[in-house]
């Protein structure tokens, strides 16, 4: 009966799993790419404090959200509403974060929130 030889992929797999196994794999990569660096602070003071009010009305959805949250009678009619405030209040962060940099093409290429991000990314529909 003939031996099975493995493929040199295969060899390379084992030989890449038993480094692992002993500790000499060395280090790790990461299984994400970095996010980009955060864009500067805008220079206009009238964003700042449009993120400012920004995370303001956070602030306060966030703690209508925890009343909410914390009343299970009421958590359990609104359940729905709560996950829109939590959306909502994620929205309202990324937008602050937008107005408050200096640049805002970097700044929403960082939002995690695909729909949103897509909406502020899309190209006009009337060029100017």
């Amino acid at each position: 009966m003939s031996q099975h030889q493995p493929s040199d992929h295969q060899l390379e797999a084992d030989r890449i799993q038993a480094a692992i196994r002993s500790g000499q794999a060395g280090e790790r990569r990461p299984l994400f790419k970095p996010p980009p660096a955060a864009p500067q602070r805008s220079r206009n003071l009238l964003d700042q404090r449009l993120a400012e009010e920004l995370e303001f009305v956070r602030r306060r959805l966030d703690a209508i959200g925890s009343i909410v949250a914390n009343e299970p009678s009421l958590l359990m009619r609104h359940a729905a509403s709560l996950q829109d405030l939590d959306h909502i209040d994620q929205t309202l962060g990324h937008i602050a974060k937008v107005i408050d940099a200096e640049d805002k093409l970097a700044a929403a290429e960082r939002i995690s929130l695909g729909d949103l991000k897509s909406r502020l990314q899309r190209r006009s529909a009337f060029p100017q």
